[in-house]
């Protein structure tokens, strides 16, 4: 399995402050079937600025002590930006996903429909694909499919008839989730990522509900653990049932 998004590099950002809290959050990765980690610290302006060789420096020296303490784990560098007036700039030096040209971002709680549409399209603009980190902690987000469609009989639906967007894995999900806004960043082509705690129960009822509602709607891509340290991985990893 792969994780998508997870803060175990240590001392950089609000996740782990020492590398034996790293070893302990990869070692709860390991055990729990995980065998590639995207190391995704923060981008935020004026609280979180590491450089981008700071990442990747920071990755290599975890990937040598996972591989003399017998953890077999592959990390890859990549950033969790934040959705702000700064990101477009922060395009100019990239840090993706691994190799890729997926851009993990994190949309903030004070953010507007017109804001989160503009920075989006820009990123596709300039070349790579957005991944939406937990949208489902994103009121703008919600489906409104969930409060209003019955999920037997939306399961129902979605089996006898085969239309509507094809998601990367093969999915099949509806031609509307009743929100404009995400039926907007879904034809923009937008990645959604789904948090492993949401679906333990981590953030609470509202958010599990939420991301149950999206699961169902086949509109997930990718999941990972947000993990931000060892204490976290008990409750959060029991999301893994989900995949």
């Amino acid at each position: 399995m792969i994780d998508w998004h997870s803060h175990i590099l240590p001392g950089i950002d609000d996740g782990p402050a020492k590398i034996g809290q790293s070893l302990a959050m990869a070692s709860a990765l390991s055990a729990a079937g995980f065998t590639t980690v995207y190391c995704t610290p923060h981008l935020m302006r004026g609280c979180y600025e590491a450089g981008n060789d700071e990442v990747r420096l920071g990755v290599a020296e975890l990937q040598e002590r996972l591989d003399s303490s017998g953890i077999p784990l592959i990390l890859l560098p990549g950033r969790e930006y934040c959705l702000d007036e700064y990101l477009l700039a922060s395009l100019e030096d990239p840090l993706p996903l691994g190799d890729s040209r997926l851009i993990l971002v994190e949309i903030l709680p004070y953010s507007g429909a017109d804001m989160v549409r503009q920075l989006l399209y820009g990123i596709v603009r300039s070349g790579f694909t957005p991944v939406i980190a937990h949208p489902e902690r994103c009121r703008l987000l919600e489906p409104i499919v969930r409060r209003t469609v019955n999920r037997g009989l939306l399961d129902t639906i979605k089996s006898l008839f085969a239309g509507g967007h094809r998601g990367r894995k093969g999915h099949v999900t509806p031609d509307t989730t009743g929100n404009p806004l995400l039926d907007y960043l879904l034809d923009l082509g937008c990645s959604l990522q789904g948090n492993l705690g949401s679906f333990s129960g981590f953030y609470g009822r509202q958010v599990l509900a939420a991301a149950e509602s999206m699961k169902g709607l086949g509109i997930y891509d990718r999941y990972g653990s947000d993990l931000h340290g060892p204490e976290q991985a008990g409750v959060i990893l029991k999301g893994c049932s989900y995949l």
